[in-house]
Order: structure tokens, then sequence, then C-alpha cells
């Protein structure tokens, strides 16, 4: 049958299905030996209980300051600490700066170029096309009809030369002096 069985019978019963001891007490020698310990035992149990003593002497100062930390009480989120100070990382001998996220306008470059670029309009009025802008603003007027295109190909693959002709056939330039 039940090999649970068959093992608590090999042991006599004395442990239980999980392995733990339930027989009869184990024998008292123990107390024979205490009988039979000589003054040096006795001498060398007393050092070791006073260096014990003086031991959780200074872990008593020590559990002192933990018992400050917060156990099953309640925290607040701004008041839990998720991660160390600088001081405690550092040390106490490093300054550390810590600066707000935005401290920096938008307009402000993060590096600044070494040269200043100018801008130059070249020009001021909307360029003559092939088609009237009347036929333009009714094309941007109906979204249906636009169309986003976007040209990519390799280095030197003429995506330039591409639109310099669309710019040919839809604009009317004066031709080069």
């Amino acid at each position: 049958g039940d090999p649970r069985a068959d093992w608590a019978e090999m042991e006599g019963d004395l442990y239980d299905e999980f392995g733990n001891y339930i027989g009869p007490p184990l024998s008292d020698e123990e107390d024979d030996d205490a009988e039979q310990e000589t003054e040096e035992e006795e001498e060398e149990d007393a050092r070791m209980d006073d260096a014990e003593a003086r031991a959780d002497q200074r872990l008593a100062f020590v559990e002192d300051e933990e018992a400050e930390a917060p156990g099953n009480q309640v925290v607040l989120h701004e008041d839990k600490k998720y991660y160390a100070s600088a001081e405690e990382v550092y040390g106490r001998h490093v300054e550390s700066l810590v600066m707000d996220e935005d401290a920096q306008p938008l307009e402000e470059a993060l590096i600044k170029s070494a040269t200043e670029k100018q801008w130059q309009v070249q020009e001021r009025e909307i360029p003559k096309t092939t088609v009237s802008a009347d036929f333009l603003a009714g094309l941007m007027s109906n979204a249906e009809l636009i169309r986003n295109v976007a040209i990519a190909g390799h280095l030197h693959h003429g995506k330039t030369s591409v639109m310099d002709m669309f710019v040919e056939q839809t604009h009317s330039l004066p031709s080069p002096k």
C-alpha cells in the first residue's frame, strides 16, 4: 500500500508524514555531562557571558538608531525614501548640486555654436506658377486632394535633380544669367 505507512512502520512511528520527530523524548545525557564540567569550563563560560554582555551593549546602541525607522507604520508617499541621498553615497566632504530640469529656456541651444548663422530672405513674394493661385487655394481647402510625397534615395542618385525638374515644370523661373 501506502509508502508513508510502510516508512512509518520501518521507523517505528517515530516520525510523522512530514518527517518531524514525534517519538519519546531523547535521553538526558546532556544533564549528566553538565554535572561533570570543570572549573576551566566554568571560567570560559563566564568570559563568554561577559563578552556577550559587551556585544549586547554595543548592539543596543545600533538597535536604538534602527528603532526610529518605521516598521508597520503608515508612511505618506511624500515621506518615503526610495534612494540614498548624495551625502550617503559620496560622503559629507563632496559637494553635490541638484538643478531643476527646466532651468534652461527652450530658445537657448544646449550646445552653443561657435559661429552665428545669418539668414537672408531670397523671395519676398509668392513665386509665379503655371497654375493660378485660386486653383492652389482650392486644392488646399479640400483635404482629400492633398498628397504628401517623400523622395528618398542613396547619395548622389538624383533626388535634388528630380525636385529641380518638379519646380521647373510648375514654376516660371527667370533664366539664369
